[in-house]
């Protein structure tokens, strides 16, 4: 060969090798780590570890709401249809080991399920036949129950975890827990109550895991594996007494059942500390079946819905004029049954009688509409409308649920001549039973109003516990004026006032009763308002009829009220006064025995 084209030869050779070895290289230690790592994630199989949502618990611990991991089994019938059942065995002839198909396609798959799921194989078959490439066959199965499932191997059966919210403790408290739905990524988001104020905090945070597969689904035992832990969300432990919430559930249930009303509310909380222990709605929510309620019935009536508050408002009046120093318990007013303002306004007390001379304790305790307007004639508009805000009328009590209402609270300079007067006995103005049970709760903790709550903690997922700091209190009257106020409202619910069937035996009970005339439907809202024991008070509560038979509070919401604050009284240990019953006992005495003039009319022979 001429030297000069072997030359050419060699150097198209060793140009090619050249450019071989160079791509080859490239390859290697350019692209080699990406083109890697794209092998690799093609044959990586990932997932999502959910978080469980955190458990909403009552004051006592008992669980209201929990979550629980489960898995929805899916089907692609395409797939499976293609699904071939291997069996490894001896082979007959060589008694060597040897892969048999021993069935394929749905039915063989549906063979092997059926006994884990517990259905008939047939017609679970029968469901997987088709062209879906995901169709449910089985619902909220639990992991044990999936890890069966899985290790079957079979191509074309998928799994959907999701995180499920359980209620232990069926309706109690319902209204309050609140509601649930998924949102996106079939995450649990609250959509009322508690579980959608809390819902960040009650979240927990996804974790995720990886391995390597080969073509069959089965793990690479040398491939790469990542695990990463989800954290639960954070409990929410309530303030609501789960026992005492069934108890006054039931009350209201039963007062809106016998007075035929529309609804009915009741309120307890701690004066001192906010704390709400029981927040009843009539018709209460069961928050595993919202369904089952009507959607007016699935809120917290108890701080949604507004009326006038009535002669319960006559409360901040009298505390107004008694802290302005306007007038004194002794003294005496002049109470005909209709009385006519300055200004030409008429009004009338609830029950027709002559004309009274009435301590300012007694117009109170008889609960004299006459009698509040002419003490309350006593401040001017704007000193009653201060104290009406510092009571907490017209604004929200920045309780931890949503939808709460302010209310309705108009300055003086919108009122006209009549509302004047009449929102010195609770009408003109609107709020709700939270707010009602707040006047009284302020007037219980020696005239210091302290913002109701419903959240006493939260606990994170390694044990870590936040309280709930004490909300700060803000003087609305002083000492000397709630103590007074106090003894004035005992007297309510004595012999004589307006709300004896509010009294408890062994325990002085401080209250106001309220009946507001609906005048566009011809009803009543019929109220109690109260605190006990009186000197020292543990609780005060409010409990609110929407409409009902009866008219007036004193029959229709003061019972309730005795039954649900006995109940409280007793779970608080707080002892009868012995005080309390030895009083009534001499009073009881007093009237059993006999005077001189009986004892002479019932001597023979005395005519």
């Amino acid at each position: 060969m001429n030297p000069s084209r072997r030359r050419a030869l060699q150097l198209l050779g060793l140009t090619g090798f050249v450019a071989v070895a160079g791509k080859t290289a490239w390859l290697q230690v350019v692209q080699g780590p990406d083109l890697a790592e794209k092998a690799r994630a093609e044959r990586t199989l990932t997932w999502t570890n959910v978080a469980l949502r955190g458990n909403i618990c009552g004051r006592d611990g008992t669980v209201l709401a929990t979550s629980s991991v489960s898995f929805d089994i899916g089907v692609n019938q395409v797939l499976v249809a293609q699904w071939e059942d291997k069996v490894e065995q001896d082979s007959p002839t060589t008694g060597l080991p040897e892969t048999v198909v021993v069935g394929h396609g749905p039915a063989a798959a549906a063979d092997r399920l059926a006994p884990i799921l517990g259905v008939d194989a047939a017609e679970l078959g029968a469901r997987m036949v088709g062209e879906s490439t995901y169709s449910v066959i089985a619902e909220a199965v639990p992991p044990d129950t999936w890890r069966q499932i899985k290790a079957l191997g079979i191509r074309g059966i998928e799994p959907d975890q999701r995180v499920r919210r359980t209620y232990p403790a069926g309706y109690v408290a319902g209204n309050v827990v609140g509601l649930t739905a998924e949102g996106e990524g079939r995450v649990l988001e609250g959509t009322a109550g508690v579980e959608i104020t809390q819902d960040e905090q009650l979240t927990g945070i996804n974790g995720s895991g990886s391995m390597e597969v080969g073509r069959t689904g089965t793990q690479i035992p040398s491939g790469r594996v990542t695990e990463t832990a989800s954290i639960p969300g954070a409990t929410v432990t309530l303030t609501i007494d789960p026992d005492l919430q069934v108890l006054a559930q039931q009350a209201i249930d039963e007062v809106v059942t016998a007075q035929g009303a529309e609804w009915g509310c009741c309120v307890v909380m701690e004066p001192s500390t906010g704390e709400v222990l029981v927040m009843a709605d009539s018709r209460t929510v069961d928050p595993a079946n919202p369904i089952g309620s009507a959607a007016g019935d699935r809120g917290v009536r108890c701080v949604e819905a507004v009326f006038e508050p009535g002669s319960v408002g006559k409360v901040v009046t009298f505390a107004a004029a008694l802290e302005e120093g306007a007038v004194t318990p002794e003294d005496t007013w002049t109470v005909p049954y209709s009385w006519t303002s300055a200004n030409g306004q008429s009004f009338v007390d609830s029950h027709a009688h002559g004309v009274e001379q009435l301590t300012t304790a007694q117009v109170l305790a008889e609960s004299s509409n006459v009698g509040t307007v002419q003490i309350g004639e006593r401040l001017a508009d704007d000193v009653r409308y201060a104290y009406m805000e510092r009571f907490g009328w017209g604004a929200p009590t920045g309780i931890e649920l949503p939808g709460e209402s302010a209310g309705l609270l108009t300055p003086p300079s919108e009122w006209d001549d009549r509302t004047r007067y009449t929102t010195m006995f609770g009408q003109g103005i609107a709020g709700t039973t939270l707010q009602s049970a707040q006047v009284l709760a302020t007037i219980a903790n020696n005239g210091v109003r302290v913002a109701p709550r419903v959240i006493a903690s939260w606990t994170a997922a390694d044990g870590t516990v936040t309280r709930q700091a004490r909300p700060e209190g803000v003087r609305v009257v002083s000492e000397a004026t709630a103590r007074t106020l106090t003894d004035m409202l005992v007297g309510v619910t004595q012999e004589g006032g307006t709300a004896k069937e509010a009294s408890i035996d062994g325990y002085l009970v401080a209250g106001k009763t309220g009946t507001t005339e609906i005048i566009s439907e011809d009803a009543t809202v019929a109220s109690f308002v109260g605190f006990t024991p009186a000197h020292d008070p543990a609780i005060a509560a409010a409990v609110i009829v929407n409409k009902p038979s009866g008219i007036y509070g004193g029959v229709v919401a003061a019972p309730v009220f005795r039954t649900i604050a006995l109940a409280a009284l007793h779970k608080l240990g707080i002892a009868p006064d012995p005080s309390v019953i030895a009083t009534a006992k001499a009073h009881q005495g007093a009237q059993a025995a006999p005077s001189d003039q009986d004892r002479a009319s019932a001597t023979p022979g005395q005519g």
